[in-house]
């Protein structure tokens, strides 16, 4: 038993010391691939400029640059660089935070030397710091962190950076979270706290390189956001997600935005929210127009060519991209005041049309005359009668609580309840919008939009 355990002991141990020199190529063969998509990025290079290697592991200087020409040709001098050092360890034993077993852990670094001269913060740490981790099933694990920042005038105080995430043959998830951040140089204090990120992408990393649709969400909050003194903002969200179905191939972008209470001066509300959405998305029109885009960018900077190019294709395609009628909804646009609450939505479609051209598509007459649109809008009477007072008031130069200001809201009000345009029902008003063949109309009042 014990010949069978010591066998097993030398087996494990040599296992361990040979391993690393069979991982030490697949891993460089990772950083240059690495290198090799920075490179097919638009504007983006990427070299090694040094390797140096050792039986348990490796360290790679990268000198990374973007050239900001591709987004402003006017930018001058506009290149950012930047060397990255990766430094590696050779699995088996990796003895990580992240995993005691792996192919690998690299940690890629950005020293920052240039910026200490603008920044202060710990010695013994770097600017940027990313944490990954390969396990044996090929999994990445990936954790990241900028320390506490602050400037020579203590002027801007950053309390640091951390996330986390892995990379799996079926998705990307990541976490990152921010405690606070002041800046207080000038007349405008700014104090954000309590920031979050989560990023959930259901699709292998090939599928999201195409620039297609897949099922995603990324949200993005903070707990509190405070400008100068007289201005809080609090459960600040805004989320983002995607979608596809894979039968139809048409794809789906939601964005969310939500403010839990602001107050500013005199002015408070609550729950301000606005939710919408694209839908019937071309899937196979966003990937050739990604395919199309990185092969102009990555053979010249930004140009009037560039723009053109991109422009004959928009208008070449325009039938795929409209022929599942796209839709715009905003599906709810509410809020709550201290004399009310109102409640919004929208619903829009393209009616049946030939192909347009690019010059049509960017008049507002044809989105008047080729939009059928649907709205409800309702608000508390309370609301509606306060925010019409405060308009005559300003008209009149009045208080808001005069008796002829109070007179006036009510005549207005009821005008537009007799003409048919709003409606009460309880203690609401109401109304319902149709817009198509470029007529507007309110419940059973119809009038031309041009």
């Amino acid at each position: 038993m014990k010949k069978i355990l010591a066998v097993l002991v030398f087996a494990l141990v040599a296992a361990c010391l040979v391993a690393p020199k069979f991982i030490a190529p697949k891993h460089q063969a990772k950083v240059v691939e690495l290198v090799s998509n920075i490179n097919k990025a638009p504007g983006y290079h990427a070299a090694i400029v040094t390797t140096h290697s050792a039986w348990f592991g490796s360290e790679n200087k990268v000198q990374v640059s973007f050239d900001t020409t591709h987004i402003d040709p006017t930018i001058q001098g506009g290149k950012i660089e930047a060397e990255l050092i990766v430094d590696t360890h050779f699995g088996p034993l990796l003895f990580s935070k992240q995993g005691v077993f792996g192919w690998f852990e690299s940690t890629i670094r950005l020293d920052g030397e240039k910026q200490r001269a603008i920044l202060l913060w710990d010695e013994n740490q770097p600017l940027y710091a990313l944490s990954v981790l390969s396990d044996v099933t090929g999994n990445i694990y990936l954790a990241d962190n900028i320390p506490a920042l602050s400037n020579a005038a203590n002027t801007f105080q950053f309390s640091g950076y951390t996330g986390q995430g892995d990379i799996t043959k079926t998705g990307i998830n990541y976490q990152g979270v921010l405690d606070q951040l002041d800046i207080v140089d000038g007349y405008t204090p700014v104090k954000a706290s309590g920031f979050s990120l989560s990023i959930e992408l259901d699709a292998d990393l090939a599928t999201i390189m195409k620039g297609g649709f897949y099922d995603s969400t990324t949200d993005l909050s903070l707990e509190q956001l405070d400008i100068g003194t007289d201005a809080t903002f609090s459960g600040l969200n805004m989320e983002m997600g995607s979608s596809l179905d894979k039968d139809a191939q048409l794809g789906s972008i939601g964005l969310a935005y939500l403010i839990k209470d602001v107050v500013y001066g005199d002015f408070q509300a609550s729950d301000l929210t606005l939710v919408t959405e694209l839908n019937k998305l071309s899937n196979q029109f966003f990937i050739d127009y990604k395919n199309v885009s990185d092969m102009l960018l990555n053979d010249a900077p930004v140009s009037d060519d560039t723009y053109a190019a991109l422009f004959d294709f928009m208008q070449e395609h325009l039938d795929e991209l409209l022929a599942a009628k796209p839709e715009f909804n905003i599906t709810d646009f509410s809020g709550s005041f201290p004399n009310g609450r109102f409640k919004a939505t929208l619903t829009s479609t393209l009616a049946d049309i030939d192909t347009p051209t690019m010059e049509e598509l960017s008049t507002p007459e044809f989105w008047l005359y080729n939009m059928i649109v649907n709205a409800n809008i309702e608000a508390d009477q309370a609301l509606l009668h306060s925010l019409a007072e405060q308009f005559v008031a300003s008209k009149i130069y009045a208080p808001a609580d005069a008796p002829e200001v109070k007179m006036q809201t009510q005549m207005i009000i009821d005008g537009l309840i007799q003409q048919g345009l709003i409606t009460s029902e309880e203690d609401q008003y109401k109304s319902e919008i149709h817009i198509e063949d470029g007529q507007g109309k309110i419940y059973d009042t119809e009038f031309p939009l041009m």
